[in-house]
């Protein structure tokens, strides 16, 4: 970039967070076997940070999740070494260690904190038209990013520096990051039920 005959670059900064979305038939066989876990009650809430009182673990995912997942650690690595870290050299082997649905009701959250493994991920299935909505009217109206929005955060505020990122999701939305990124997750009032997926992954060189 340029400005007259002055010529700069902005160097990345900061950890690789990836953007993109799931396909839809993918979102349904979550969603699907999400409510077969919550039918057998796969209570994961003891060993999760989150204020939501359904959240269930998936069971026997190994079989039908690594294959449709990959696709997405693969961009992951792509962005990493071509991107981000160029001629760094990343092409490990990985596995799950972790994958779980939160059912987040009103006024429930996520307060800050981190995950276990190398890399995590949040996969959005269902968001309510009256969320969206909630988010359009009281989006900044208290000082902050928004009702049902995620965010991540590297360390305080400091001048000429962006320490922070936040989102407010839609179905399909998918993050991946490192696991060791703070992150929380605002409230929100309407009277429905948000659905997302995490899950920890383990990188093996």
């Amino acid at each position: 970039m340029g400005i007259g005959e002055k010529l700069y670059r902005l160097p990345h900064w900061g950890p690789l967070l990836l953007e993109t979305t799931i396909e839809q038939e993918f979102v349904d066989i979550l969603l699907e076997k999400g409510n077969e876990s919550r039918k057998k009650n796969l209570d994961a809430t003891k060993s999760l940070a989150g204020m939501i009182d359904n959240e269930y673990f998936y069971e026997d995912y190994e079989s039908w999740f690594a294959p449709k997942f990959n696709t997405y650690i693969n961009l992951y690595k792509d962005a990493l070494v071509t991107k981000w870290m160029p001629g760094y050299e990343m092409n490990p082997s990985w596995t799950l260690a972790r994958l779980w649905i939160n059912y987040q009701k009103a006024y429930e959250y996520n307060p800050f904190h981190d995950h276990g493994g190398d890399l995590s991920f949040v996969i959005y299935l269902q968001v309510p038209d009256e969320i969206k909505e909630e988010f359009k009217r009281d989006q900044g109206k208290h000082n902050n990013t928004g009702p049902g929005t995620i965010i991540f955060d590297i360390g305080p505020k400091s001048p000429f520096s962006i320490s922070s990122f936040a989102k407010f999701p839609q179905e399909g939305d998918l993050l991946i990051f490192p696991a060791w990124l703070p992150h929380f997750v605002h409230a929100f009032k309407s009277d429905v039920e948000r659905i997302s997926v995490s899950g920890n992954i383990l990188l093996t060189p």
